[in-house]
Parts: C-alpha cells; structure tokens; sequence
C-alpha cells in the first residue's frame, strides 16, 4: 500500500491554546491535527476580509488568515526542503496593518513553493521558498 505523501488542507495559528500552535484542517474543514511546525507545498497565503473586519471593529482576534495547501507528509520531504528556508524569507500577517500576509520588506504575498509554519521566541513564524 503506498503512503500518502501530501495532504489538501489549510493551517492556522490556534488562538486557544498557550504558545505557538496550528492547527491543520483537511478539504472538509475538519480539524485534524494540531502541531508546532508543518511544511506546506504549493501555499497560497489566504486572508477572508470579513474576519479581518470584524477583527478591527471589535478588536479581539479571531481565525480569518491562514496558510492553503498540500500538507507535507512524508518526512523525506520535510528534511529535504526545511533546508531551503532562511530567515530572509520571512512573511507575517498583521490585520491591524495589512489586507494580506506580506513579506518582511511589507510587500504582499499570496503564495510559494513552498512554507514552513513555526514558531521563533514564542512567537509565530512563517518562513517561504
């Protein structure tokens, strides 16, 4: 039986649990797991306007923005590919600043060969190749 190399899915940081954790969701939007890092190939960077308005009108986070794409499975893959990530290739999302995730020079960005979802300090971290 072959393994499954990728999976479809959408990941985002959890806003409920303490330090930096996501949370992956397959193609039926179903949780299905939760984790410090993941690998996602092909990644559009997904930001729904709507939360990012209710967002600034009532100002409490909610999960509006996210990482789309196939979710790396196979740990061959993972090592191969962590090793193209560096810390210049850095992208946030801040809804109080931008419409969309947007690289560390502030320019937008919507997608990648591929994205690596960690965390830095405690704090969340996006890095894409």
């Amino acid at each position: 039986m072959r393994q499954r190399k990728t999976l479809s899915g959408f990941v985002f940081r959890n806003l409920h649990q303490e330090g930096v954790t996501y949370s992956v969701r397959d193609s039926k939007g179903k949780t299905i797991l939760h984790t410090y890092g993941v690998v996602v190939k092909n990644p559009k960077f997904v930001v729904q306007p709507g939360g990012r308005a209710r967002v600034l009108q009532t100002g409490k986070k909610t999960v509006h923005a996210g990482v789309k794409g196939e979710i790396v499975l196979d740990p061959h893959e993972i090592s191969d590919v962590i090793f193209q990530f560096s810390n210049k290739n850095k992208a946030y999302y801040n809804p109080l600043k931008y419409e969309t995730f947007v690289t560390a020079e502030g320019n937008p960005i919507f997608s990648a060969e591929y994205a690596f979802l960690t965390s830095e300090d405690g704090k969340a971290k996006v890095m894409y190749c």
